[in-house]
């Protein structure tokens, strides 16, 4: 067995765990102790298969795989982090360290690289799918870097936290279900195959969002 095939054995054993154990976090109460324990479970999967995303990608150069790797790595890695960076206008410790600026950097210049790649016509696999995922890296690696540069300033909110989180933590979802609907669900015509998991999560991302502000503000006329 080769080093690459013991990667992808892993990478597929884990990215079909994490399909499955991805929906508990969201079908769970936020902040409970069965909330927190699914979502380590999940994040701990997802940092196996993206180890083992990058290696195979250092191992066999694929734009596809290059891209849909960064990008899951800045969701997961970001939504992480910023439960530990939900108060910077209380506490200075809750704003960005060196290694948010690292890696947010990191994948801001692999998802130009990636574009400059597909502009010189090199695509490794579906191009439009690629295109997207490193102009997701992209506007997500921006508001990262806003948010490091200016965490008090606007659109901060005690609340602002929970919607990057639920956010990132979703793109992250996502990332894995298109990798894993692009190699199963092979029914569906490309690049639909890899592309409808991100449509619908960004629609149920910004319909969550919206749901959880209008409730907020509801709220002060229900006590009231």
């Amino acid at each position: 067995m080769t080093l690459f095939s013991s990667f992808l054995i892993i990478h597929v054993s884990t990215g079909l765990c994490a399909v499955l154990v991805g929906v508990l976090p969201v079908v769970t109460r936020k902040g409970s102790r069965a909330h927190r324990l699914w979502g380590r479970l999940f994040a701990g999967l997802m940092a196996v298969l993206l180890v083992c995303a990058w290696a195979m990608t250092a191992l066999r150069f694929n734009t596809y795989f290059l891209a849909l790797s960064a990008t899951a790595t800045l969701n997961l890695l970001s939504g992480a982090w910023v439960l530990r960076r939900k108060r910077p206008d209380l506490n200075t410790a809750d704003r960005a360290r060196p290694l948010d600026w690292a890696a947010t950097l990191a994948v801001i210049g692999i998802g130009l690289w990636i574009l400059v790649l597909l502009a010189q016509g090199r695509p490794d696999g579906p191009a439009t799918v690629s295109a997207a995922l490193a102009a997701s890296a992209l506007i997500m690696g921006a508001w990262d870097l806003w948010r490091f540069a200016a965490p008090t300033s606007w659109p901060f909110s005690p609340e602002l936290w929970t919607y990057e989180h639920l956010a990132k933590m979703l793109g992250a979802y996502s990332a894995v279900l298109s990798a894993f609907s692009g190699n199963f669900l092979t029914a569906l015509p490309a690049p639909w195959s890899q592309l409808w998991p991100t449509v619908l999560f960004q629609c149920l991302i910004v319909a969550w969002i919206a749901t959880l502000v209008v409730r907020k503000r509801r709220r002060p006329l229900c006590v009231g």
